[in-house]
């Protein structure tokens, strides 16, 4: 249903705000991997906050997102659709928030902000859900936009972090390895920024209707440039080693090596210089990123403790996710752009221990979607129809027959037509055992036994003993395609 007919439907006669209609945040960061969660058996994450979430909720730790790039996987959470669906691919692609799942909350009834990261594009799209929004896109410079981070940022004589290879100079460029610092005061940074906002407009919010509140962070996203206070927290972390290199990729697809040459000399601001990355500069890249983790930790405890001060806490849904995951070096590859678990597999957190019984860890197989159907009964929204999600609602509720348990996650990617982060289109799907990627535009397979092969290490595509396992997944993965899997 497109949104001018959702308008008219009659869905969206008004609703009375009722106290007993709980808030939702939802939360949502940018190229956060699923692996940093301390509470997820990961101690060498510092997450109080969403430890205290995963204590009092329920931690989907075998979530995947719909795709391992920004613009497709936020317009695939947003509509509830997987791509083909979507229409929306990769970052070149328009989306505006006419057909997403926000509207059926707006229309029944709820106030809806966003502060940071949605994404859309146009970036200022007023065709979305939300009445008021405060707007972050990327943390570089290659945002192509003026934001209100740049609008803040200016009057302060701050400069939009980009050109760090000419402003360090190429040594210290290199000695990096994209491991950078927050040159300003901390305030400034994209996060604190997105933060202090989402806490501040908490404090203010006096209006009768429930809430519906999204907040993107853009960290921690490339470049990763936390405040320094954060880096020191982690001096004494050993955080985990890269798994596999560069003469693994020999036994690979060829797509994952010309991957790899893209960020050979990569001089651009979020990129680093991999021919540089020895393991101890591995080991400093991730301290940081998982400090900047922990900045966003911090925050979304001010927010909590906004919410308690209120005392609208009890009477909230809090919901945790990323739009992907970063590689981090595993494989030699960094970023997102692959079918590896450091790139699709994210965190999920669900809480609302008024409603839904906390303290359980699964692993189930999970879209990241599939938690919205709950979100919307709970606020007694009508469900948008023709979506793919495939509900949890009687999961989170504990119901006596829970959903059952999806049997494949799916997660595409289009090619790249102008660079080499992507050259060939590929799909994935994974079931609870096996993983199987196919490239659309060359005959590369990829096929791993996650029981025996969890760090995804031998390709056994071509192994005669998986020719079962494999064709299993090619059936399933061309029911996907035709529009029939879900």
């Amino acid at each position: 249903m497109n949104r001018g007919a959702f308008l008219k439907s009659g869905l969206a006669a008004a609703v009375a705000a009722r106290p007993e209609r709980p808030n939702v945040i939802v939360i949502m960061s940018d190229e956060q991997r699923w692996d940093t969660i301390g509470a997820d058996n990961c101690p060498w994450m510092i997450t109080p906050h969403l430890d205290r979430l995963a204590r009092g909720g329920i931690l989907f730790s075998n979530a995947y997102c719909a795709s391992p790039v920004c613009v497709g996987s936020r317009a695939a959470f947003h509509y509830g659709l997987y791509l083909p669906a979507s229409g929306v691919y990769t970052n070149s692609y328009r989306w505006d928030g006419s057909r997403e799942w926000m509207w059926s909350f707006r229309q029944n009834g709820y106030y809806c902000e966003s502060f940071g990261k949605n994404h859309y594009v146009p970036y200022e799209s007023s065709a979305c859900a939300w009445h008021e929004r405060v707007i972050v896109e990327n943390k570089n410079g290659e945002s192509q936009c003026r934001d209100d981070w740049d609008r803040f940022l200016e009057p302060r004589g701050i400069p939009r972090p980009v050109k760090r290879y000419e402003r360090v100079g190429a040594q210290a460029f290199r000695e990096r390895v994209g491991a950078h610092t927050w040159e300003w005061r901390p305030d400034t940074h994209s996060d604190f920024f997105v933060g202090n906002r989402a806490v501040d407009w908490i404090h203010k919010y006096d209006r009768r209707e429930p809430f519906l509140l999204w907040v993107g962070f853009p960290g921690p996203h490339t470049p990763i440039d936390p405040v320094k206070k954060y880096v020191d927290l982690y001096a004494s972390k050993l955080p985990p080693t890269a798994v596999g290199g560069r003469a693994e990729l020999d036994r690979k697809p060829w797509e994952q090596r010309q991957q790899l040459e893209y960020w050979h000399l990569d001089k651009h601001d979020d990129g680093i210089w991999l021919s540089d990355a020895t393991p101890e500069k591995i080991a400093r890249l991730r301290r940081h990123y998982y400090a900047n983790i922990t900045m966003i930790d911090e925050k979304i405890g001010e927010m909590l403790v906004a919410l308690e001060k209120k005392r609208i806490l009890d009477n909230t849904i809090v919901v945790f996710t990323s739009d992907h995951g970063n590689m981090l070096l595993d494989h030699a590859l960094f970023v997102k752009w692959s079918a590896y678990e450091g790139s699709v597999r994210v965190p999920l957190l669900v809480w609302y221990p008024k409603r839904f019984p906390g303290g359980r860890r699964t692993m189930r197989l999970t879209q990241t979607f599939d938690v919205v159907p709950a979100l919307l009964e709970e606020a007694r929204c009508s469900l948008p129809e023709g979506r793919q999600w495939r509900s949890c609602a009687r999961f989170l509720r504990r119901r006596p027959e829970p959903e059952p348990e999806r049997r494949y996650v799916y997660a595409m990617v289009e090619r790249d037509r102008g660079l080499k982060r992507c050259p060939s289109t590929f799909v994935m799907v994974r079931s609870r055992d096996h993983k199987f990627v196919s490239y659309q535009d060359s005959e590369s397979r990829e096929l791993y036994d996650l029981r025996r092969d969890p760090n995804e290490l031998h390709n056994v595509a071509s192994d005669p003993r998986y020719a079962v396992v494999r064709r299993e997944h090619e059936k399933e993965l061309a029911r996907w395609l035709s529009g029939k899997g879900a």
